[in-house]
């Protein structure tokens, strides 16, 4: 048992709760899940990133390619234009990480200042240099 602001709660209540608010999380993305979304086939030898519409003109989807347990997490999305949009991930929060490949799926909804249905999307990693451009159309 832990005192928490003048109550007992037990320890294993407090690594729960930090289980399901604390690790991982989804920066600025909607939903993080892993695999890839419906509608999208790609090679599964092929761990390009990829973008897909989920609702043309309203959700998008962008998928990452890393360990299956410690997925980047988008820290950062912005309009630059009607037709074009930056997303930044940082890496995992996660601390301890399989040594596999696996697809990730990050859900977003699109800013409104984005009203064309053809998006450049600019994908850059806080910890590369390298930047991605993908197109959503």
């Amino acid at each position: 048992m832990v005192n928490v602001r003048g109550g007992w709660v037990s320890l294993a209540a407090l690594l729960a709760v930090g289980l399901l608010t604390g690790c991982g999380g989804n920066g600025v993305a909607q939903d993080v899940r892993p695999g890839l979304p419906d509608g999208l086939d790609v090679d599964p030898t092929d761990t390009t990133i990829a973008a897909t519409w989920l609702e043309r003109g309203e959700t998008f989807a962008i998928v990452t390619w890393g360990s299956s347990s410690c997925p980047p997490a988008a820290s950062a999305l912005t309009a630059e234009g009607s037709d074009r949009i930056a997303v930044t991930f940082a890496p995992s929060p996660n601390e301890v990480c399989t040594a596999d490949m696996a697809p990730t799926t990050h859900e977003f909804e699109l800013p409104d200042e984005v009203t064309r249905t053809t998006v450049t999307i600019d994908v850059s990693y806080e910890d590369s240099d390298e930047t991605s451009t993908l197109t959503l159309e």
